[in-house]
């Protein structure tokens, strides 16, 4: 995929994504600015229903909403052939006025409420229970609701993915999901239950990993997992839940894997094991976001003073930062850096780019080298479609930005920026 949109351009410097100017984006709706290519998202999208389409037709590709959503976001991903994953009331809802059917939304989460609990059971959606206790609160709700729930295990599959530890997930000493004795001891206990159907397993590795030998690990544990809990159940396992973390290309040096390939690679290992294993092939389900929507995604910035320490370095001092990316603050994550205009220019200095929050900490990078700056030029951040949004806060009471696609040479305002009126709308006023 590489590290910018697919529709990137530069014309005498000029850089345009979709057919739009950058500059003419950040005249129109601000700094900062998240952007989407349309194109790029649509593209990643195939690059997983494609391949399946012919491979393993009985599949399912949910879009892990925590890596950015919005209404017409989601809309647009439905159209792309998605559906979604969700791990809070509030995204499931937004996953339902976006249109999305119900039995495409998968409901996750380690601590799920009552009451989000309660909206998932009245929605109709998938349920991925993560421990005894949630599967308790469902078969309460369950049974006073009278509604039938679909429920997967969450199951650990004790892979260790090569990837940061914070990001890391299916391992044993996790937070997530667990141990398989405790799942079908699980499945056991509530197999006969009227109002709550086990569809089968789910898995997770973890996120942004390269490495593709995980994956391949991932399908043959689980498999034999699957094996097993169908025995429990005395009937078929319908579904089989490989969840996602495929990486992405932030800079030169990351070397992610085709996820095409991958996702091919995948299914017919799947197809194989699960003859080796004598059960009917289940409904495969993968829950890519990063990979779906990260180099989609820039942010651009406007330079609002240049500070030079002799001897030291020279700070860009841009209208964002930390609140708008804690990536770098949070996983020392790199990224690639450009201007807007004069990407061209042959005369460049090394910057360190450094946000306007009060937090010594708040600096996207340390040494970025970039054409000769001036007070008011666009610096873009490419490779940030992927959790900056959805993890923006607004520390120091900063509002946080738009969020803009482009396509076709048009613009299209997914969410609007936040006013200072808007950071005062939950006070209480004495």
């Amino acid at each position: 995929m590489g590290v910018f949109p697919i529709t990137y351009r530069q014309d005498a410097g000029d850089v345009t994504v979709g057919g739009v100017r950058l500059c003419d984006l950040a005249a129109a709706y601000g700094t900062p600015l998240y952007v989407l290519d349309a194109a790029t998202i649509r593209d990643m999208c195939g690059a997983y229903v494609t391949p399946l389409q012919s491979a393993y037709p009985n599949h399912m590709v949910v879009y892990a909403g925590k890596a950015g959503m919005s209404i017409r976001l989601l809309s647009f991903l439905k159209s792309c052939g998605l559906g979604v994953d969700v791990v809070s009331g509030a995204e499931c809802l937004t996953a339902l006025r976006a249109g999305i059917d119900p039995d495409k939304i998968v409901f996750h989460g380690n601590n799920k409420s009552l009451e989000e609990l309660q909206l998932a059971v009245n929605a109709g959606v998938n349920i991925v229970v993560d421990h005894e206790q949630e599967m308790a609160m469902l078969s309460d709700i369950a049974t006073a609701l009278g509604r039938r729930v679909l429920v997967m295990l969450r199951l650990k599959p004790e892979i260790e993915a090569h990837t940061h530890d914070y990001i890391k997930t299916g391992q044993i000493d996790s937070k997530f999901g667990l141990d398989k004795d405790s799942v079908m001891a699980l499945a056991a206990a509530y197999n006969a239950h009227a109002f709550i159907h086990i569809l089968g397993l789910h898995s997770h590795i973890g996120s942004q990993i390269f490495d593709t030998e995980p994956y391949y690990d991932l399908v043959d544990r689980m498999v034999a997992h699957t094996q097993s809990l169908s025995q429990v159940l005395g009937r078929d396992v319908e579904v089989l839940n490989l969840g996602g973390g495929m990486g992405i290309q932030y800079t030169e040096q990351d070397d992610p894997p085709v996820v095409s390939a991958l996702v091919a690679g995948m299914a017919e290992k799947l197809k194989s094991a699960c003859q080796k294993a004598g059960i009917p092939l289940p409904k495969l389900v993968l829950e890519p976001g990063r990979s779906i929507v990260g180099v989609a995604g820039l942010t651009m910035y406007r330079v609002g003073a240049i500070k030079d320490i002799p001897g030291i370095k020279t700070y860009a001092f841009i209208d964002g930062g930390m609140a708008d990316n804690i990536r770098p603050m949070l996983y020392q994550s790199q990224y690639t850096f450009g201007v807007a205009q004069r990407a061209d220019a042959t005369e460049h200095k090394t910057y360190a780019v450094a946000g306007r929050y009060c937090e010594s900490g708040d600096v996207l990078s340390h040494t970025v080298s970039l054409p000769t700056l001036q007070v008011g030029d666009l610096i873009v951040v490419y490779g940030t479609g992927a959790y900056n949004y959805a993890m923006a806060s607004n520390y120091n009471r900063v509002p946080r930005p738009a969020v803009v696609m482009v396509e076709n040479g048009k613009s299209t305002l997914l969410v609007r920026r936040e006013t200072m009126e808007d950071m005062l709308h939950f006070d209480v006023e004495a």
